[in-house]
């Protein structure tokens, strides 16, 4: 506040207002408010919100704070820390992150976006339990503040998110269920109400890309269907599970007929390192070196629609999403592919079944992704 002297003199000349009426409009003498405008003493921080009414102002303009200029820089570490956490580098995403909530302890945005990262870095392979604990109460602790403080609906749909896959987590499960019921069902949905509001070739994309993102959303569904019923056993075995991920394959084919696969790639590389594991447990080194070397392709392709600002670059070219922004995934993940691949390489046994020369090969051109910020 060293120049609020300066500051509040300039507002007050605005308004065509003396100090003695000032003065009189706080019940204070007009010395006080000279001292004031001299630099000599500060108001109680009481009489700030009084000044701001009086003058019909914010108190972060009556402080002398560029509300612009705030915006722009919280914008700046917002980007710099997804450009980390794109490919992986989620502790330097969260060094950025705390330092701009220092700087702005009440963005909620930076905290939306920490608490991305503090889940990203839980679970890691690395960190023990009591960390991965540490972090999950971290998350939660972020989360709740939001919740009972911010009002952008949007701000608090993102913590609701990673409040629920923090408190899945620690096997809290009530409380998560909790916060999903409170929220709107399928048909009171943004996107859903939107729909209704627009017409002609705004309609248009809205229903294209919608119709996108649902597609998306059903092949990320299918690929999380291996899980254990309340028996203790798997609906599928795994053959049907390969089939499954088959389908995956040929749904995306049949909507992107062209080969330009957009934001599916991720759901591609997901289906063909299944099947890859799926063909090395068959003993079928063959099959599983092809899906392999095709997962391998669009961890590329997925990571390369992250490098150029989401996908903004390009555009479908199938019959039915044409025209459409190929990065468009309300999903991204934050994270690169081809690290994530490039990490099982390491951890697998993929040395021992696939000719050293191809493997080689492959990890060169994974390695250009993973290490390459956006």
């Amino acid at each position: 506040m060293k120049n609020f002297g300066e500051t509040l003199k300039k507002i007050r000349k605005q308004k065509d207002m003396t100090q003695e009426q000032l003065a009189e409009y706080l019940n204070i003498s007009p010395q006080s408010v000279s001292k004031w405008e001299t630099n000599l003493t500060l108001p109680d921080i009481t009489m700030i919100p009084m000044l701001a009414n009086i003058f019909d102002i914010s108190s972060d303009t009556l402080l002398g704070i560029d509300i612009n200029v705030k915006k722009e820089r919280i914008e700046k570490i917002q980007k710099e820390a997804w450009n980390c956490l794109i490919v992986s580098r989620y502790e330097e995403a969260e060094k950025i992150l705390r330092a701009g909530i220092k700087e702005y302890p009440n963005s909620y945005t930076l905290m939306t976006t920490l608490m991305c990262a503090l889940y990203n870095i839980a679970r890691l392979p690395a960190e023990s339990e009591t960390k991965r604990k540490a972090f999950n109460e971290e998350i939660i602790a972020f989360g709740e503040k939001i919740l009972a403080e911010c009002t952008d609906d949007k701000t608090r749909h993102v913590a609701i998110q990673q409040l629920c896959y923090a408190y899945c987590d620690m096997d809290e499960h009530e409380k998560a269920r909790l916060l999903v019921d409170k929220l709107s069902g399928r048909g009171a949905t943004r996107e859903y109400l939107l729909g209704h509001t627009l017409k002609g070739t705004e309609k248009f994309k809205h229903i294209q890309r919608e119709i996108a993102l649902d597609i998306n959303d059903i092949c990320t569904e299918i690929l999380q269907l291996n899980i254990n019923l309340d028996s203790g056993i798997a609906e599928y075995n795994s053959d049907e599970n390969a089939a499954l991920n088959h389908k995956v394959i040929d749904t995306i084919n049949i909507f992107c007929e062209d080969g330009n696969f957009g934001f599916f790639s991720s759901q591609l590389n997901n289906a063909h390192f299944h099947l890859c594991e799926f063909y090395l447990n068959k003993n079928d080194y063959a099959a599983a070196l092809e899906h392999f070397k095709l997962a391998a392709k669009h961890a590329i392709l997925s990571d390369t629609i992250n490098r150029i600002e989401h996908g903004a670059e390009d555009e479908f070219t199938s019959l039915l999403f044409r025209g459409l922004k190929s990065g468009i995934s309300k999903n991204i993940a934050p994270f690169s592919r081809s690290q994530n691949l490039l990490e099982k390489i390491v951890s697998g046994s993929y040395s021992l079944h696939f000719p050293s020369e191809e493997l080689d090969a492959i990890k060169e051109d994974l390695q250009k992704y993973a290490n390459t910020a956006v």
